[in-house]
C-alpha cells in the first residue's frame, strides 16, 4: 500500500515539471509562418516585325509524270527498259505478240483488193454505159442502175481502205513508246503478261520541270498561302539554295494524315537537283505587326482567355495578365497584345502560381 502512494506521488511530481514550463508561454513565442519563395524560369519580351519562317520537309518529283500502255491488247514479248533508265522521245519501251494483228492487216488488205477490183469495174461499166446513154441506146433509168453501183463500190473501197488503215495502226501500237523523253519510275507490268488496252506498264518522269511535294498541317494552311517567298534546299547540297514559288495547294486534306499536299515548283533547278532527294522548303512572311513569341508552356487560362504570369522586379511577385494571341504555331505561340517589350513572362510552372506569389528567376532565356 505504501509502495503504490509512493509511486503516484512520483508521476504527480513530473507531470507538474511538465506543465510549469508551458504556464509561462505567451503569443510572443508563437512559431512563425515562412513564405516559400519559388524558383521560375522566365523569358524577357521582345516585340518586333521579324520575319517568321516555318520549314516543312518534302522530296524532289517531277511535275509531269506519266503512265503509258499499250493501245491495243495483247501479251508482253520484249521489255527494252528498266527502273531509272533514261529515254528519249520515239524510243521504243516494249513490244507484246503482233502476230493477230498482222493476220488482220493482210484481210484488211484482200478486201481491199476486192473492193478496188469491183470499183474499177464500176467505173468502166459507167463510163460505157454513159456514153449509150448519150447515144440514146439505153435510158436514163437504166444508166441510173449503173451510177448506183460506181457510188456503192466506191464508198466499199473506201471503206475497206478506212479499216485497213485501222489494222496497220493498231499493228505499230504493239510497239510501246515513249512520247517524250524523260526517266523510267516504275514498271508496272513484265515479259509474259497479258495486258488490256490502254493498262499502265512503264512509268516514265519528265525531269525538265521539278517540283517539290511537301505535307501542310490544317492549322498552317493560312499561313503557307500568305507567304511572302520561300526558298528550297537539299540534304545533299544545303548550302545551294534555290527559289521556289507554290504552284497548287490540295483542296482537300488528305483522309488519312489530314494535311495538305502542296506543290513547291523550283525555279531555278541545277544538275544537283535529283528526282526522289530529300528537301526542305522555307516559307517566310512578314509579320502585319509587332509580335512576341513565346513557348506554350507560358500559357495559363483563366475563364477561357489566354493569360501569362508576369514577373514584377521590384516585389519579386508574379501578377496574371491578359493576352491576345495573334496565331499558335508548333511550340510557341506569338502575342500582338497585353505585355510590353522588356517585360519578364514566366515560361515553366505556370499552372503552380497564384496572383502575389513571391518567385526568384532561375537560368531564364
Amino acid at each position: 500500500m505504501n509502495t503504490l502512494r509512493y509511486h503516484s506521488l512520483a508521476l504527480l511530481s513530473v507531470i507538474s515539471l511538465l506543465i510549469l514550463p508551458l504556464s509561462g508561454c505567451d503569443e510572443s513565442n508563437a512559431i512563425e509562418t515562412v513564405e516559400v519563395v519559388r524558383p521560375v524560369k522566365a523569358q524577357q519580351i521582345m516585340f518586333d516585325t521579324a520575319t517568321q519562317r516555318d520549314s516543312y520537309a518534302g522530296e524532289v518529283e517531277a511535275r509531269y509524270i506519266t503512265d503509258l500502255g499499250f493501245r491495243v491488247s495483247g501479251k508482253i514479248i520484249e521489255r527494252k527498259v528498266d527502273v531509272g533508265d533514261s529515254v528519249k522521245a520515239n524510243q521504243v519501251l516494249a513490244r507484246i505478240d503482233a502476230t493477230d494483228y498482222r493476220l488482220s492487216v493482210s484481210s484488211s488488205r484482200a478486201r481491199v483488193n476486192a473492193a478496188q477490183a469491183d470499183f474499177t469495174k464500176a467505173q468502166a461499166d459507167l463510163k460505157r454505159y454513159k456514153s449509150l446513154k448519150d447515144r440514146g441506146v439505153i435510158s436514163a433509168r437504166e444508166f441510173d442502175q449503173y451510177q448506183a453501183t460506181y457510188n456503192t463500190t466506191a464508198a466499199g473501197l473506201k471503206e475497206a481502205k478506212a479499216l485497213l488503215d485501222v489494222d496497220e495502226n493498231r499493228t505499230r501500237y504493239t510497239e510501246l513508246v515513249a512520247d517524250k523523253a524523260g526517266v523510267v519510275t516504275a514498271v508496272l507490268a513484265e515479259v509474259g503478261e497479258v495486258v488490256g488496252e490502254g493498262e499502265p506498264v512503264v512509268r516514265v518522269a519528265r525531269p525538265e520541270e521539278k517540283e517539290i511535294a511537301i505535307s501542310i498541317p490544317e492549322h498552317r494552311l493560312d499561313a503557307v498561302k500568305q507567304a511572302d517567298y520561300l526558298q528550297v534546299s537539299l540534304w545533299a547540297a544545303p548550302d545551294q539554295q534555290y527559289k521556289g514559288q507554290i504552284r497548287e495547294i490540295a483542296p482537300s486534306a488528305d483522309p488519312l494524315t489530314r494535311t495538305y499536299q502542296a506543290k513547291i515548283k523550283l525555279l531555278n533547278p541545277d544538275d544537283k537537283v535529283h528526282l526522289g532527294m530529300t528537301a526542305t522548303v522555307t516559307l517566310a512572311r512578314h509579320s502585319e505587326q509587332p509580335v512576341a513569341k513565346l513557348p506554350l508552356t507560358a500559357l495559363y487560362s483563366r475563364d477561357g482567355q489566354a493569360s501569362v504570369w508576369v514577373f514584377e522586379p521590384e516585389s519579386q511577385q508574379v501578377q496574371l495578365q491578359n493576352i491576345a494571341v495573334a496565331e499558335f504555331q508548333d511550340n510557341h505561340v506569338l502575342v500582338t497584345q497585353g505585355l510590353q517589350s522588356g517585360q519578364w513572362v514566366v515560361t515553366a510552372g505556370a499552372h503552380k502560381l497564384y496572383q502575389g506569389q513571391k518567385v526568384r528567376l532561375m537560368d531564364h532565356s
